[in-house]
């Protein structure tokens, strides 16, 4: 059955995604990296992959709501997909979004996507055209272009999904990259922190020196 596959919110200022949800095991995130890197502020695309599947984007308020779908997925339906996430998101998050880091709404956030694939992935067509008629004016004139038109010259990419586990969350990958990303941020902080010590250290001696008189510091005896 045609589907959301993956879906991931990211900031303009960092592309390292906030939330990030798959539903499915594949390299669809580093495509998605590579269309977040080329995005141009309040636009949205699909870009078509051997008519296998499709990356749909909207980007808002300096954010992208960025989804890959079977080929065979809605377009209308998958723009509101986007457009409900991103509603929920400003909702919830509209007085604090300068301050999100990268992974910071995962855990959090994160049930709210995967419980809006969901629903998006199990409704009955009849429900979700409904849903889409509420964004018709949004979606009708969002063009689809080939996914070769974002990547550079000459780069080939192939897409790899792994549904064997019926669409089985792999999540699972997304939080060990998060802990990583945390973890690299942590010693990133702990060496600024260290070198904050050592100028401060550094500053304090001179002055004592010069103060005291040089290295014997007789004038402090």
């Amino acid at each position: 059955m045609a589907s959301i596959i993956y879906c991931v919110i990211a900031s303009d200022s960092n592309t390292t995604p906030l939330s990030e949800i798959a539903l499915a095991e594949g390299n669809f995130n580093l495509i998605a990296q590579k269309i977040l890197q080329k995005i141009k502020r309040g636009t949205s695309a699909s870009y078509v992959y051997e008519n296998k599947y499709i990356f749909h984007y909207n980007n808002e308020n300096g954010f992208t709501f960025l989804c890959m779908t079977d080929a065979a997925f809605n377009n209308r339906a998958a723009y509101t997909f986007l457009f409900d996430i991103k509603d929920r998101f400003f909702e919830k998050y509209g007085n604090v979004m300068s301050n999100l880091k990268a992974y910071s709404i995962n855990r959090e956030f994160g049930e709210t996507i995967r419980s809006r694939m969901s629903f998006y992935n199990n409704e009955t067509d009849s429900e979700k055209i409904n849903a889409v008629k509420k964004n018709i004016g949004q979606t009708m004139d969002i063009m689809k272009e080939n996914l070769d038109k974002i990547l550079d010259r000459g780069e080939k990419i192939e897409i790899l999904v792994n549904k064997s586990q019926g669409l089985s969350d792999s999540s699972v990958s997304m939080r060990k990259t998060a802990t990583k990303v945390k973890r690299h941020m942590w010693w990133k902080n702990v060496k600024y922190t260290l070198l904050l010590i050592l100028i401060c250290f550094v500053i304090a001696f001179v002055i004592s020196l010069i103060v005291c008189g040089g290295f014997r510091f007789k004038k402090c005896q």
